[in-house]
């Protein structure tokens, strides 16, 4: 699983526009479909599809098609994104992405809007208006590495969706999110330990503070989420270790470490032996 937009940042076939944290603006253009395309949104997106198509897919198996000159409001979650390209040509899309700090400076300056009959994905044209602002945005501040203009652009960019066809609808949807339903925290975290996910992220995803999530888990498993999630990824990966060959750093990433040394580290605090050492002893003991 690929955690964006920081997965973005350091990719050979996408452009950094303006970066600040996790808000920023990316343009992407690729010719070949990434075969792992299981996603944490790190922060609420916003996706212009320029050319092809892109399909997204809940956990919850709901699937959108969001093709050329569309789109897409992403919440913050987990998703199954995968890129649909054109028979000789390329994907092409902006993704704005805006973090919490400025979801909320944005919201402020409206009144509660009515949270019934929205739709559960938000998927509109982009106008003449979006175009030229995009369009401008991206000459004005491409390669120039003038990331100080990244929250109001993108608060500008807000704005300007807010008064377009669907603006209500945008507004109530952002709205909406900041009122999540707590999800059952047992069932989630079973499901999800071995993602690259931090606590805040945890939280997030099952509709709770950082502060009543773990007092939520520590009542559910009488233990720190902490050391729990370091309990079940160390024993995922012993499982691994023992019935695969794959290489160290790829039991790692299968486990949620996209650190290879903090694994080896956690690993050998554990099981006192390193994770390849410990490999290979089994590899031994199903030889004799």
């Amino acid at each position: 699983m690929k955690v964006v937009p920081q997965a973005f940042y350091q990719h050979p076939k996408i452009e950094n526009i303006l970066v600040d944290g996790l808000s920023c603006v990316i343009l992407k253009k690729v010719e070949h479909s990434d075969l792992q395309n299981q996603r944490y949104v790190a922060a609420h997106a916003l996706t212009i599809v320029l050319n092809g198509a892109l399909q997204i897919e809940t956990p919850e198996g709901e699937i959108s098609i969001i093709n050329k000159n569309q789109i897409i409001l992403l919440p913050k979650g987990l998703y199954m994104i995968s890129d649909i390209i054109p028979k000789n040509e390329s994907f092409e899309a902006v993704v704005f992405f805006f973090d919490k700090e400025i979801c909320d400076e944005f919201l402020a300056g409206f009144d509660l809007y009515a949270l019934e009959n929205l739709p559960k994905t938000l998927i509109f044209n982009y106008d003449q208006n979006l175009r030229l602002f995009t369009d401008t945005l991206i000459t004005l501040y491409r390669g120039k590495s003038l990331y100080q203009f990244t929250k109001p652009k993108l608060l500008e960019l807000l704005h300007l969706i807010s008064l377009s066809e669907k603006g209500d609808q945008f507004i109530g949807k952002l709205q909406c999110l900041k009122k999540r339903g707590k999800k059952n925290i047992k069932l989630f975290m079973e499901e999800n330990f071995d993602k690259p996910l931090d606590i805040e992220d945890y939280a997030y995803l099952t509709g709770r503070s950082i502060s009543t999530f773990r007092r939520d888990f520590k009542s559910k498993f009488d233990i720190s989420p902490k050391k729990w999630l370091i309990k079940k990824r160390l024993k995922k990966a012993s499982f691994l270790l023992k019935e695969k060959s794959d290489s160290v750093t790829s039991i790692a990433l299968q486990v949620g470490y996209e650190n290879t040394s903090h694994f080896i580290k956690a690993f050998h605090k554990e099981f006192h032996i390193s994770p390849k050492q410990f490999q290979i002893n089994h590899r031994k003991d199903m030889l004799i």
